[in-house]
């Protein structure tokens, strides 16, 4: 009879913490990292010790929906770096896909914004991209596409300063001159002192 009543009990656990998921994630990624966390447990269908004994603080949500973010943008990376004819053209595709996934993501957006200053932020991003990052820096290197000099670091950071633009909410054509001006930037010019 006790393992019969555990059982809905876990299930019911299972279904709060997805629920909360699914509502932190919406907010978050419309709003970024200012929702209260109140406004996620109402949306969600739960009180707060619900919400607190599946995620001890509001930066565990973050940090629980960041890494899934990361990981599904990793994932799509990868596919499209696969089907990409050059590792000049990944490389490319994935900085400018970059844009895309911040514009979408509010939260994702902030945690790259604070990569360079914020060492919980940056280790997110470091353990989510930078395996990544390294890999599709060194094939564009290794292909001779890519200036030489140019590091897997100057690469998140301009993942960075990219979405500073995004965050500002200029316009797509500045945005996408940025880019391109980025894009020219890592491609072309005198080898960068390592």
């Amino acid at each position: 009879m006790t393992q019969q009543l555990g059982v809905p009990r876990r299930r019911d656990a299972r279904d709060n913490r997805a629920a909360i998921l699914r509502a932190a994630a919406t907010a978050f990624s419309e709003r970024g990292r200012a929702v209260d966390v109140r406004e996620i447990a109402r949306c969600a269908g739960v009180g707060m010790g619900t919400l607190y004994r599946h995620f001890p603080s509001k930066d565990a949500l973050v940090e629980t929906l960041l890494i899934e973010s990361y990981a599904q943008w990793v994932a799509s990376a990868r596919r499209s770096a696969r089907s990409r004819p050059t590792a000049w053209d990944a490389l490319a595709t994935f900085i400018s896909d970059a844009l895309t996934y911040q514009r979408r993501d509010r939260a994702l957006l902030e945690n790259l914004a604070a990569a360079a200053t914020d060492p919980r932020g940056l280790s997110v991003c470091r353990r989510s991209l930078g395996p990544l990052v390294e890999e599709l820096v060194a094939a564009a290197h290794a292909e001779g596409t890519l200036r030489s000099g140019v590091t897997d670091e100057d690469v998140l950071g301009l993942l960075a300063a990219l979405g500073k633009l995004v965050e500002l909410d200029l316009p797509a054509d500045t945005v996408s001159r940025c880019l391109d001006i980025t894009l020219t930037g890592l491609r072309h010019g005198p080898a960068l002192d390592t």
